[in-house]
């Protein structure tokens, strides 16, 4: 996950500018204060380009952003200034001197974790981050996102004279979505990167929250505060631990 977004980061936003981060930022804002009084500290981890962060950051409160790709927080640090700071972390292996109330993980980072062993040590590291009245929220994407938006599509794009092919192809068996991204720089030079992710249930990643000491509060659908519905694209899980 460390080398994945090299080529990509320079051009994420560009690629993504057709996301609502405004909206979806109202929408992780009003989640968290539905369940904590008064948050003063909060963590992104997988933070990317550091967009959530610096409207936290704008709206006063303390806010720290992890990611484990350099390339992406070269991209972050522009926006990392008054209450945000950013670092470099492994989300399944990290330690934290500060007890944060509001944690929180989207942009289905938490399917990149292809192990169940691998889910369990971020949920061990970041249950090592909280106090008795945090709330840790994660999203993950479904399958049925992937099999009707992505699975067998090829899409592309020019940002800044780059050429970008990005196709997608999805496992059912396995569970496990394979995306390749292309890049074809001006003069003709291409690189690739691959990306892999696996798609959990909502009844499997239930059950290893619960054996790992989480208590699930909520479980909504497509950042709304709505029950979790047949055709949801993404799957927000309200966490406490127990």
């Amino acid at each position: 996950m460390d080398t994945i977004y090299t080529d990509f980061a320079p051009i994420y936003d560009s690629l993504l500018q057709h996301v609502d981060y405004d909206r979806w930022y109202r929408y992780i804002k009003s989640l968290m204060l539905r369940y904590i009084k008064n948050p003063r500290l909060i963590l992104e981890l997988g933070c990317g380009t550091g967009k959530f962060g610096a409207k936290f950051s704008r709206d006063g409160f303390a806010v720290f952003g992890m990611d484990i790709s350099i390339s992406m927080l070269r991209i972050a640090k522009l926006r990392a200034y008054g209450n945000f700071r950013i670092f470099c972390a492994d989300m399944r292996n990290f330690q934290l001197a500060r007890k944060f109330d509001f944690i929180f993980s989207v942009h289905d980072t938490m399917n990149y974790f292809l192990e169940y062993s691998d889910l369990r040590s971020v949920l061990r590291s970041t249950k090592g981050g909280m106090h008795e009245e945090s709330i840790f929220m994660f999203d993950m994407t479904t399958e049925h996102n992937i099999m009707r938006y992505f699975d067998k599509k090829l899409m592309r794009y020019t940002i800044r004279d780059i050429q970008v092919e990005w196709s997608n192809s999805y496992d059912p068996e396995e569970r496990v979505v394979f995306s390749t991204l292309r890049f074809t720089k001006p003069d003709g030079s291409t690189t690739v990167e691959k990306h892999v992710q696996r798609i959990y249930t909502v009844d499997e990643m239930s059950g290893l929250l619960q054996r790992e000491g989480f208590a699930i509060i909520d479980i909504f659908s497509d950042y709304s505060f709505s029950a979790v519905k047949e055709d949801a694209v993404m799957i927000n899980f309200v966490t406490r631990k127990e």
